[in-house]
């Protein structure tokens, strides 16, 4: 029975929404992870099981931590009456709260639910201040939102991916005795930077690239109201890369990123579709222009929402003897679009410019194993625009990888990378990656 799975207790801490339920003269405490299980909370049988003097004229008042937003849900009188809150949403034209009346309390409650999914206006307001105001919201202001993932996503192909040793150490046969070139571009990539690379390239001309990713992180973030939130994701990104006979360094590139993410219990999914283009300025400078677009949804939290996109990224390699030093550059325009899910037309109003700046210091090592090159980075991000949950992260990590070479070019790659990241609002995380090319 859904009562028996309501009414378990007292609320955990970090539940996705929180009831402190007044009926009459008696308060009880209650947690839930996901939203329509919270507005049943209301409902006259799981009232009656946990408040066995309830009627139909008694008063019942709840103050609800609504994601970490602060909201009331009240019978302030005896009749059907229910008046709903959200502190800085305005639910209706001028006013933060609503009020509905069926025949009976049930029949307001279901009102309740039938207006949370289909009043555009109040849904696209709702969903705007989760952003700007809690560390869970599955489309914009923290780092596991879908507009994060594409953010990381269009740096990371541009510059991180294009740039990265461990994607293209020119190393033959790893023999660190000796004094190799490095071609810091990925010759597996067909991204050669340095003129020694396009040697190399050529051998591999007219072979296309799928890559396999797998990524893991970990967040955690204080909502405006004070609520601490922690989340887990995993991200699966999927690549195919074109590659042009005319000029290997040359690519087009399409991915398919997917992400499941759990937020104190509550589920949200997500999925893209995005198309970059590299191009060699010259043999150390490089430019790619990015656009995509994504969707979003949580049935649990009552979220959900798409995305579009476009970026350019700019990535300048130094070299350094065997290392090599480089800057990334990109900026980026993110901008909401409203998707429908059944019935539910469901939108936001979030429209951000994004500046990421990186640099990745990349070479060989033998000190784990020969045929392993390292590389360590740090990168700072900041949006402007729409205010959101958190408008700035860094990020430092490093990384390893695993070369198979075919006659000194690279055919193929294992890389790892381990990074930890920090922004506003006690925004905190770790993140484990896994990328595979073939």
């Amino acid at each position: 029975m859904l009562a028996g799975v309501l009414f378990s207790g007292t609320a955990a801490a970090a539940d996705p929404f929180e009831l402190d339920l007044t009926v009459g003269q008696d308060n009880k405490q209650f947690g839930f992870d996901n939203v329509d299980d919270a507005a049943e909370a209301l409902d006259r049988d799981n009232l009656l099981r946990e408040f066995p003097q309830y009627t139909e004229t008694t008063t019942v008042l709840t103050q609800i931590n609504f994601r970490g937003l602060n909201a009331s849900l009240d019978f302030p009188q005896a009749d059907t009456t229910l008046v709903f809150e959200i502190e800085g949403v305005e639910l209706t034209p001028g006013s933060n709260s609503v009020s509905f009346q069926g025949q009976t309390r049930d029949d307001s409650i279901e009102q309740l639910k039938d207006f949370l999914k289909k009043n555009k206006f109040a849904l696209k307001n709702l969903q705007t201040r989760s952003a700007q105001a809690t560390p869970i919201d599955p489309l914009a202001g923290n780092p596991g939102s879908l507009m994060n993932q594409r953010m990381r996503g269009d740096f990371d192909r541009g510059f991180t991916h294009r740039v990265s040793q461990i994607w293209g150490c020119g190393c033959s046969a790893f023999d660190f005795s000796q004094p190799q070139p490095i071609m810091v571009a990925a010759a597996d990539d067909m991204q050669g930077i340095f003129a020694e690379a396009r040697a190399r390239a050529a051998a591999l001309r007219g072979e296309n690239e799928v890559g396999i990713g797998l990524a893991g992180q970990s967040l955690r973030g204080t909502a405006a109201n004070g609520t601490k939130y922690r989340s887990t994701q995993l991200q699966l990104p999927f690549s195919y890369t074109v590659k042009f006979d005319s000029d290997p360094r040359r690519k087009l590139s399409f991915e398919l990123p997917l992400s499941y993410t759990d937020s104190e219990g509550a589920a949200s999914y997500s999925a893209g579709f995005s198309v970059a283009y590299t191009h060699p300025v010259s043999d150390n400078w490089s430019l790619t222009p990015a656009a995509g677009i994504g969707a979003t949804g949580s049935e649990d939290l009552g979220a959900g929402g798409g995305l579009a996109s476009y970026s350019l990224t700019s990535s300048y390699t130094h070299r350094l003897g065997d290392w090599a030093l480089s800057m990334g550059n990109s900026i980026g325009r993110y901008e909401s679009v409203g998707i429908k899910i059944g019935d539910i037309e469901a939108e936001y109003d979030v429209q951000n410019t994004v500046f990421t700046n990186g640099l990745l210091v990349t070479g060989p090592t033998s000190l784990i194993a020969r045929g392993i090159v390292m590389e360590y980075s740090f990168t700072d991000t900041r949006l402007t625009g729409t205010d959101l949950f958190s408008n700035r992260y860094d990020e430092v990590g490093i990384g390893l990888g695993f070369i198979k070479t075919d006659s000194g070019v690279i055919t193929r790659y294992f890389k790892t990378g381990l990074s930890y990241l920090w922004g506003e609002n006690d925004i905190k995380g770790v993140r484990l990656a896994l990328n595979l090319r073939f």
